[in-house]
């Protein structure tokens, strides 16, 4: 297999490794300089980007005869993944219309989904602002927001939020559950969407 990493060619043996994913996180770990992030996977010359969580994992390092990597600072890293971030928002926002009218109309299997996907994506989301700040040199917690508030206020607000839904989802309560998701949640999502923004736009260089 050949392996570029920025068109220079890794001369490295990776034929104890079984799949693309162990092959990437031994680039990664081992051959990616300090500040600077795995960005871009051609695999066979073609861009590769996962499809589901792990999809890498699936893929048979003996079909891969070319491994193309291209990396970027973490600066740059942080900025590409905030930018991205505000659609990923819109999607779950959408998710949580869609599963609080699914709870309201008692289809709990199609809704519990729904509510899976909203978690999962909100988590994903909270951590690519952490994560960016981190890089960037801002402490979120104390940043404001453009009404004034600290953004450590609203974390605070938000952990409370989802201990509360969690324990009505237990309960079974789902029609209190949509309403938190409808009328809490959602608008907290939309607010930590303005937040990423706010972050990309006073670090832009």
């Amino acid at each position: 297999m050949n392996i570029t990493i920025n068109e220079q060619a890794l001369e490295v043996n990776f034929d104890h490794l079984r799949n693309l994913e162990e092959a990437l996180v031994e680039v990664a770990d081992s051959y990616i300089p300090e500040g600077e992030q795995l960005f871009q996977v051609k695999v066979n010359g073609d861009l590769f980007s996962e499809r589901y969580p792990r999809e890498a994992r699936y893929i048979d390092l003996e079909t891969v005869t070319r491994l193309d990597i291209h990396t970027v600072t973490d600066r740059e890293l942080a900025l590409a993944i905030l930018k991205e971030a505000g659609g990923q928002a819109d999607v779950l926002i959408q998710a949580l219309e869609q599963g609080a009218t699914l709870f309201r109309l008692a289809d709990e299997n199609e809704a519990n989904h729904y509510y899976a996907q909203v978690l999962d994506t909100l988590r994903w989301l909270l951590q690519i602002g952490e994560m960016a700040g981190q890089v960037l040199g801002v402490n979120l917690t104390r940043l404001r927001q453009e009404n004034g508030d600290l953004v450590g206020n609203y974390v605070n607000d938000l952990e409370e939020l989802l201990n509360e839904m969690v324990q009505v989802h237990q309960e079974s309560d789902f029609i209190l559950l949509a309403d938190l998701m409808e009328y809490e949640l959602l608008p907290a999502v939309a607010k930590w969407k303005n937040i990423l923004i706010q972050l990309g736009e006073m670090t832009k260089v």
